[in-house]
């Protein structure tokens, strides 16, 4: 049946063309609209699928070089190594090499397993990433028919969220930002499409794995504890155990597969980036954020805020918008810690788009008097069609572009040509010796800084190695100077660090974006 049909009427009633308002004058009021016009409709069709072509373009085109990679995926590629090779979570200091990150395990886990299929780690890695992206997309596409959103919204929403640099960037890196929003979501959809005790005991389970992804992965099992206090109690306690059961087996499984090692990493370093001074920062950074990394996305944020409002005034909120929320919650705590990014601003943006689909699906409502709500539902089609055309000339066209031109030709390989697998390198990005076939001396910088404040004496090794000029090349992302920004006091490496790289090295170039130094007392090999 039609989405205009009157579900309240026998089959075989007819709707009149326009009907009397009682109290006053006879005249037929004319038919509320049905949904927005063809043209805006089409438009919407048209503009979706080519974002969603633009970024498979970008996908193909990018399968197996760095665009859109970073040191935080050379640390998760460095870690995919490590459990390929059989250790799950390196030593924080093994006498020789650095460990220590707070990653939870599933991702380069599941990385490894697939590197061993194809023999590296970049293609395997960025499947991994599109596959996840391409369940998102879905994902977003059920939960928004679930909501009643307009079909041409079903489309363009989801196609929003690309083009806002925060999703490109997560859909192409190995950040692993798209999977546990992928796994939380489907949580989400799956409690809401039925009653079956089963169905909430595989939403906890996926629940679990979420968290297992990323630890912080946490507003889905909220929203769906909340929204089943209020219509599902009975399946409540079901969802909780199944949740708590699977997070436990979980642990226990990685507990054993890593000799105890996640304890002091994940556990250990989760909140090693909270200070009194970024938890003040924390809403600052959040609009921050939104500005500079998801501004496609102020166009859904208000019409998100209009239905969150309704929901406190009516007392009845869907479970997409206690989601939201509670990631908005999730989200200021998370940015308390001075690691965090833009990468966490993705599941509020999904979230959002889902709640502005619902709030589409509210107004586009068939009803015979209030043709006004139709016309506000074309009005949302318009903003977002809109917002989406600009997100797509300013986030991908100029990458697509550049990617034809042969601009965003990363190879590979970074430094080939200049070192190989015996060449002493110490890197800010772990993937740059991986990709010559060595471990990294530092799993991840972000960590040795944390490390050097609880175990100094480890990094004061690091540091005498450092001076006596044993590392051909440093290879760092950012540059060295100034010595006391806060790229090196409060995220990578340490004052101390870099002090004495800055004594015993040079500036010697930069290749395929990272800054290369070397010894003093000696040229850089050409």
């Amino acid at each position: 049946m039609g989405r205009g049909a009157d579900m309240s009427r026998p089959p075989g009633d007819a709707i009149p063309a326009a009907m009397p308002v009682p109290g006053r004058s006879d005249e037929p009021v004319p038919p509320a609209d049905r949904g927005p016009p063809t043209w805006l409709a089409v438009s919407s069709v048209a503009i979706g699928a080519l974002i969603l072509a633009s970024w498979i373009f970008l996908a193909v085109a990018h399968a197996d070089d760095r665009y859109r990679l970073d040191h935080v995926s050379g640390a998760r590629i460095a870690l995919a190594r490590s459990a390929q090779e059989g250790v799950l979570y390196p030593e924080l200091f093994d006498g020789e090499r650095y460990g220590g990150t707070r990653f939870m395990p599933l991702p380069f886990v599941v990385h490894a397993l697939v590197a061993g299929i194809t023999d590296e780690y970049l293609l395997s890695g960025k499947l991994l990433a599109y596959a996840a992206t391409l369940g998102l997309l879905a994902t977003m596409v059920v939960a928004l028919r679930r909501v009643r959103c307009p079909t041409p919204l079903q489309i363009l929403l989801p196609a929003l969220v690309l083009t806002t640099p925060t999703a490109l960037s997560a859909s192409m890196s190995l950040r692993a930002d798209v999977l546990p929003l992928v796994l939380q979501l489907l949580a989400v959809v799956l409690v809401t499409g039925g009653e079956r005790t089963s169905v909430v005991i595989v939403a906890g389970v996926l629940a679990a794995l979420a968290l297992f992804t990323k630890t912080t992965a946490l507003w889905a099992p909220l929203a769906i504890v909340v929204w089943l206090l209020f219509r599902g109690r009975g399946r409540l306690g079901w969802f909780i155990a199944s949740y708590v059961g699977s997070s436990v087996a979980l642990l226990v499984a990685f507990i054993v597969a890593s000799d105890g090692r996640i304890i002091e990493n994940v556990l250990g370093l989760a909140a090693s980036g909270v200070d009194a001074g970024s938890i003040v920062l924390a809403p600052y950074r959040l609009i921050h954020l939104l500005v500079s990394d998801a501004t496609p996305a102020w166009a859904i944020l208000p019409l998100a805020g209009v239905v969150v409002w309704l929901a406190s005034i009516e007392r009845r909120a869907s479970i997409y918008v206690v989601g939201l929320a509670f990631a908005v919650l999730v989200l200021l705590v998370v940015l308390t810690d001075v690691g965090t990014g833009w990468n966490q601003l993705i599941d509020v943006v999904v979230l959002a788009a889902i709640v502005t689909g619902e709030l589409a699906g509210r107004v586009d409502a068939p009803t015979r008097t209030e043709g006004g709500r139709h016309r506000l539902g074309a009005v949302i089609v318009g903003v977002a069609l809109l917002w989406s055309t600009v997100g797509l000339v300013v986030t991908l066209v100029p990458d697509v572009r550049a990617t034809i031109s042969g601009e965003l030709d990363s190879r590979a390989i970074p430094l080939e040509g200049l070192a190989d697998a015996d060449t002493a390198i110490l890197s800010e990005d772990p993937y740059v010796p991986v990709s010559l076939g060595q471990p990294p001396v530092v799993l991840d910088p972000f960590m040795l800084l944390r490390l050097g404040r609880d175990r100094p004496e480890a990094v004061q090794e690091l540091i005498a190695r450092i001076r006596s000029q044993e590392f051909e090349l440093v290879v760092l992302v950012e540059p060295l100077e100034p010595l006391d920004s806060s790229w090196w006091n409060e995220q990578h490496f340490g004052s101390d660090v870099v002090g004495a790289i800055d004594r015993a090295y040079r500036f010697a170039g930069r290749v395929e974006g990272y800054y290369l130094y070397e010894p003093r007392n000696e040229a850089l090999a050409p």
